[in-house]
């Protein structure tokens, strides 16, 4: 890289000329471009896990009252249509809490490891939260915002081919 004042060689992390002293913004606003994405990849999967998890517990609250439910109902000598189909509809309301909660653990999973369907499956996430107010809404705009430019989609991909630090490095 060169200086476009006076066009000697700088250092990509140089935020100054070390020849004439000027300010290399050009160099600075085009690494923190590169970064955009890697700078909010980890929180962004956290947040993906933090809400699976608001959308597990009523999975397992419905799930577990939709077992103890037809006792109350049956000691109330309620209709025997209502203790058959009461713990039926929590329990279907139990099973898609629960794929919602799978849904964003494997946005987050993805994300996390980095994997090369991880981006273009917490976009599709994205857009299916953003019609469920307040947090997935929030959830899926910042995804949005951090995922879908094309200059993320270049970023993310690279990410996903550069091997981990902690990698053991192929031997053959």
């Amino acid at each position: 890289m060169y200086c476009t004042f006076c066009g000697s060689p700088v250092a990509a992390e140089q935020a100054v000329c070390p020849h004439c002293g000027r300010a290399m913004a050009g160099a600075q606003a085009a690494m923190a471009a590169r970064t955009r994405v890697a700078g909010h990849l980890h929180l962004l999967a956290i947040l993906w896990f933090v809400l699976g998890a608001l959308w597990l517990i009523p999975s397992v609250v419905l799930g577990l009252v939709s077992t103890f439910v037809a006792v109350p109902l049956a000691a109330d000598g309620a209709d025997a249509v209502a203790i058959a189909i009461v713990p039926g509809v929590l329990r279907i309301i139990s099973l898609v809490l629960l794929a919602l909660a799978a849904l964003h653990f494997v946005a987050g999973w993805g994300l996390l490891k980095l994997r090369p369907w991880g981006r273009k499956f917490a976009l599709a996430a994205s857009f299916f939260g953003l019609i469920q107010p307040p947090f997935d809404t929030a959830l899926g705009v910042y995804t949005l915002f951090v995922l879908l430019p094309d200059a993320a989609a270049d970023e993310y991909r690279q990410m996903c081919q550069t091997p981990a630090p902690d990698a053991p490095a192929n031997a053959g």
